[in-house]
């Protein structure tokens, strides 16, 4: 593995979804794209997407992202097995940036277990949220740890500090409502011998209560 891209698992960064609110995400749907550029030029033949899920599992190449759960049909029709979402948010920025190359899916359960050998891919995008209690609106309602909790995940995208991803408190972690936490605790573990080269973090914002980022790492070793 040589790249990581890290981005949120909202459903909001698909303008069709979104709606009339598309422009108020402008910028982070296009960190996004940003952060998925650089994936893209880093890989070589194949990008694996990784997203919490229930449950620990693999999906093949055939299936593909849909949001007919959020009331958008895909047009034109596609036929093909539909991702759940949060794998789907990743393989509609694939599509979305042009990507061409082969893709893998990869769920990683709450307690940070995943079926894969994804240490294959030299490109690892991993979808996944930060707490969903920042404000009395969010989806868990305000919790007054969220924001210091969520500051901790975002200077480690930011600085490459694997040690800080993977030292994240499960128990905190569930409390919060932070979704993403097992998916970035199982790759800093699978990431433990190597080193962060460079380290970028291009977005850091809760507009709705929930915790986004999107950032970018370039490994060695």
């Amino acid at each position: 593995m040589t790249a990581v891209g890290f981005v949120p698992s909202a459903p909001l960064l698909v303008p069709d979804v979104a709606g009339g609110s598309a422009t108020l995400d402008a910028e982070l749907r296009e960190s996004c794209r940003e952060v998925v550029r650089r994936l893209a030029s880093a890989a070589d033949d194949a990008i694996t997407v990784v997203a919490p899920l229930s449950a620990a599992t693999t999906w093949t190449a055939g299936a593909t992202w849909g949001f007919e759960g959020f009331g958008v049909a895909r047009r034109p029709h596609d036929p093909r097995p539909r991702l759940p979402w949060p794998l789907a948010i990743g393989d509609w920025l694939l599509d979305d940036v042009g990507w061409s190359g082969e893709r893998r899916y990869v769920g990683v359960a709450a307690d940070g277990s995943a079926m894969n050998d994804v240490v294959r891919s030299r490109a690892v995008l991993a979808v996944g949220d930060g707490s969903a209690r920042r404000t009395e609106k969010a989806p868990g309602h305000f919790d007054d740890r969220a924001e210091a909790f969520d500051a901790t995940i975002a200077a480690a995208i930011a600085a490459g500090d694997l040690a800080g991803l993977r030292s994240l408190d499960a128990t905190l972690a569930a409390d919060l409502l932070c979704a993403g936490a097992p998916v970035w605790r199982w790759l800093a573990g699978t990431l433990a011998d190597r080193q962060v080269t460079e380290s970028d973090l291009l977005a850091d914002a809760a507009p709705y209560g929930v915790a986004y980022f999107a950032g970018f790492w370039r490994l060695s070793g």
